[in-house]
Protein backbone atom coordinates (compact mmCIF):
# COMPACT_ATOMS: atom_id res chain seq x y z
CA UNK A 1 0.00 0.00 0.00
CA UNK A 2 2.72 2.47 0.97
CA UNK A 3 4.90 1.27 -1.89
CA UNK A 4 2.03 1.82 -4.34
CA UNK A 5 1.55 5.34 -2.96
CA UNK A 6 5.25 6.10 -3.42
CA UNK A 7 5.10 4.80 -6.99
CA UNK A 8 1.97 6.82 -7.67
CA UNK A 9 3.61 9.99 -6.34
CA UNK A 10 6.72 9.34 -8.42
CA UNK A 11 4.58 8.72 -11.49
CA UNK A 12 2.63 11.92 -10.92
CA UNK A 13 5.80 13.94 -10.46
CA UNK A 14 7.39 12.55 -13.62
CA UNK A 15 4.15 12.94 -15.57
CA UNK A 16 3.90 16.59 -14.54
CA UNK A 17 7.58 17.21 -15.22
CA UNK A 18 7.35 15.83 -18.75
CA UNK A 19 4.00 17.42 -19.61
CA UNK A 20 5.53 20.36 -21.56
CA UNK A 21 7.38 17.89 -23.76
CA UNK A 22 4.30 15.75 -24.30
CA UNK A 23 2.11 18.76 -25.12
CA UNK A 24 4.55 20.17 -27.70
CA UNK A 25 4.30 19.19 -31.33
CA UNK A 26 6.55 16.46 -32.63
CA UNK A 27 10.07 17.59 -33.43
CA UNK A 28 12.94 15.95 -35.25
CA UNK A 29 16.66 16.53 -35.36
CA UNK A 30 18.16 18.57 -38.19
CA UNK A 31 19.55 16.45 -41.02
CA UNK A 32 23.14 17.63 -40.52
CA UNK A 33 23.02 16.41 -36.92
CA UNK A 34 21.75 12.95 -37.86
CA UNK A 35 24.42 12.64 -40.58
CA UNK A 36 27.08 13.69 -38.04
CA UNK A 37 25.90 11.00 -35.64
CA UNK A 38 25.96 8.44 -38.46
CA UNK A 39 29.50 9.41 -39.52
CA UNK A 40 30.84 9.34 -35.98
CA UNK A 41 29.22 5.94 -35.46
CA UNK A 42 31.05 4.60 -38.51
CA UNK A 43 34.34 6.05 -37.26
CA UNK A 44 33.93 4.52 -33.83
CA UNK A 45 32.99 1.21 -35.42
CA UNK A 46 36.24 1.19 -37.43
CA UNK A 47 38.24 1.95 -34.27
CA UNK A 48 36.44 -0.92 -32.53
CA UNK A 49 37.90 -3.35 -35.07
CA UNK A 50 41.48 -2.55 -33.98
CA UNK A 51 40.83 -1.93 -30.29
CA UNK A 52 37.93 -4.06 -29.05
CA UNK A 53 36.24 -1.66 -26.65
CA UNK A 54 33.35 -3.92 -25.65
CA UNK A 55 35.54 -6.88 -24.84
CA UNK A 56 37.97 -4.69 -22.91
CA UNK A 57 35.17 -3.26 -20.77
CA UNK A 58 33.84 -6.75 -20.01
CA UNK A 59 37.31 -8.05 -19.15
CA UNK A 60 38.01 -5.12 -16.82
CA UNK A 61 34.62 -5.57 -15.18
CA UNK A 62 35.31 -9.28 -14.69
CA UNK A 63 38.74 -8.60 -13.18
CA UNK A 64 37.20 -6.05 -10.83
CA UNK A 65 34.47 -8.46 -9.69
CA UNK A 66 36.97 -11.29 -9.12
CA UNK A 67 39.28 -8.97 -7.17
CA UNK A 68 36.45 -7.68 -4.99
CA UNK A 69 35.20 -11.22 -4.30
CA UNK A 70 38.71 -12.33 -3.31
CA UNK A 71 39.16 -9.29 -1.08
CA UNK A 72 35.78 -9.89 0.58
CA UNK A 73 36.65 -13.56 1.07
CA UNK A 74 39.95 -12.64 2.69
CA UNK A 75 38.24 -10.13 5.00
CA UNK A 76 35.59 -12.72 5.92
CA UNK A 77 38.19 -15.38 6.71
CA UNK A 78 40.16 -12.93 8.85
CA UNK A 79 36.95 -11.94 10.67
CA UNK A 80 36.15 -15.59 11.40
CA UNK A 81 39.69 -16.23 12.65
CA UNK A 82 39.52 -13.25 14.99
CA UNK A 83 36.30 -14.57 16.50
CA UNK A 84 38.10 -17.71 17.69
CA UNK A 85 39.13 -17.24 21.33
CA UNK A 86 42.88 -16.87 21.87
CA UNK A 87 43.62 -15.63 18.36
CA UNK A 88 44.00 -11.89 17.88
Amino acid sequence: MIFELILLLFYGFMYGLTSPLRLASDVSLPSFLTSTISNSSQSISSIDRFFPVHETVFILLGVFVVYEMAYFGYKFIMWVLRKIPGIS
